[in-house]
């Protein structure tokens, strides 16, 4: 399975009350020269729609998938209204 089906199959469980479009992955390099996945969620609705317990939690669901598959990279997740879309979009990874 690739990096990105997992982590979209697993976004889409964990956020099961809102309708996710995308998920698009690009990998970077931190300020510390660590390697990130940056994560952008593009869903359906507004930001309010957002449960920011979920959102907090995220990662934690996110990084043990990666980790079985050797992925080291840490994730960092946004969360992206698709009527607030296009002020950034990501390349695949």
């Amino acid at each position: 399975m690739d990096l990105q089906k997992i982590i979209e199959d697993t976004i889409t469980k964990d956020f099961d009350n809102i309708k996710i479009l995308s998920v698009n992955v690009a990998r970077d390099v931190d300020f510390e020269g660590d390697e990130v996945l940056k994560i952008e969620v593009v869903f359906e609705g507004t930001r309010k729609d957002i449960d920011a317990r979920k959102v907090s939690g995220a990662v934690r669901h996110v990084r043990p998938h990666l980790s079985a598959i050797g992925e080291m990279a840490f994730p960092l997740l946004s969360f992206v209204a698709n009527s607030d879309r296009g002020r950034t979009e990501l390349a695949p990874a």
